[in-house]
């Protein structure tokens, strides 16, 4: 057996990674759905408490009396009604996170930081299982978050938003997806990253970000939040996420296991996605609070069948795709 193992290491550490990935997801669906509400309410009364003892605190008491107008704004950013309060102060600072590591993930890949030779590793380590029979597994979830099956995604989004009349959500779905594209291209050929020399796919952009990692996090990112927004079950609202992470996480990983991209190429890529979509999300939840948008809204069974077919009709594209293009680019 450890002979068996040795022989095999890169995929058995392939197969022990999914199976860690899918046991952190599980346990984290039945916490959250287990212990979700309690810890959320438990995180509203903690909240309320800090507030409370912050406004009667002497320092904040000066400071409200010395600078009142710029106190009622800064209170009114941690307020926890409406959009404009915490939600806004929130993603604004999710937003900034964002673009801090990214910053810093590509200044390491640009001055050739110790990450780099981790990804080097990594490569040659996945080059070993260029004839394995997972290879075409990965091809088949790497061409989920190619350009064809990405512009047939955001159609269907688009269409199913405008039939059901909630079309202000294609301004936040473009944002997230063609911002993501427009920003990931830009990248591509300021930092003119080549790609790891025993890539399986004949592919000529750059490297870095990996074009599907953003696409998977952008994309597919945004039509998981648009489930969860729509549906009113908290628990399915759970596994919707549960699944999206591990899809995403997934297309992210076909992209290393191809030799496609370095995996700092795929977190880049992560961190592009994250920011457009949380972009996108940021603007969709303004125009909410604009009474733009309604969540609460019936679902016709002509309805359910239209997104069950969208669905279908991607997958379907998507083993069309994989084995008329990508397929034979094998190198």
């Amino acid at each position: 057996m450890i002979s068996l193992i040795s022989e095999n290491q890169p995929l058995f550490t392939l197969g022990f990674l999914i199976f860690l990935v899918i046991t952190v997801l599980l346990v984290f669906q039945y916490v959250v759905i287990r212990y979700g509400q309690l810890l959320f309410i438990q995180a509203i009364r903690c909240w309320v408490r800090t507030k409370r003892n912050l406004a009667k605190n002497k320092r904040v008491i000066q400071f409200k009396g010395k600078y009142p107008k710029l106190y009622v704004i800064m209170s009114r950013r941690f307020c926890l009604r409406g959009f404009y309060g915490l939600s806004l102060t929130s993603l604004c600072v999710v937003i900034g996170c964002i673009l801090v590591l990214f910053i810093a993930l590509a200044k390491a890949v640009a001055t050739l930081n110790p990450i780099v030779s981790i990804d080097y590793f990594i490569s040659a380590q996945m080059s070993l299982l260029r004839d394995s029979n997972i290879i075409d597994f990965f091809i088949l979830i790497t061409s989920f978050a190619s350009t064809p099956i990405y512009v047939l995604a955001v159609l269907f989004a688009a269409v199913n938003c405008w039939v059901k009349q909630q079309r202000y959500i294609i301004v936040g779905l473009l944002i997230a997806t063609l911002g993501s594209t427009i920003f990931t291209s830009l990248m591509k050929d300021l930092l003119q990253r080549e790609r790891p020399a025993n890539s399986l796919l004949v592919v000529q952009t750059y490297s870095f970000p990996s074009g599907h990692a953003t696409t998977a996090m952008a994309l597919y990112g945004f039509i998981a939040y648009l489930l969860i927004r729509f549906n009113q079950n908290s628990v399915q609202k759970i596994r919707v996420l549960t699944i999206s992470i591990f899809f995403i996480i997934l297309i992210g990983l076909s992209r290393v296991v191809l030799n496609q991209h370095y995996l700092s190429d795929v977190l880049g890529g992560y961190l592009a996605g994250a920011f457009w979509l949380t972009l996108g999300i940021s603007i969709t939840e303004w125009l909410s609070a604009e009474n733009k948008i309604i969540w609460k809204v019936k679902w016709p069974i002509s309805h359910v069948y239209m997104i069950w077919l969208s669905g279908l009709g991607i997958f379907i594209s998507t083993l069309i795709y994989a084995k008329i293009y990508q397929f034979p680019t094998l190198s």
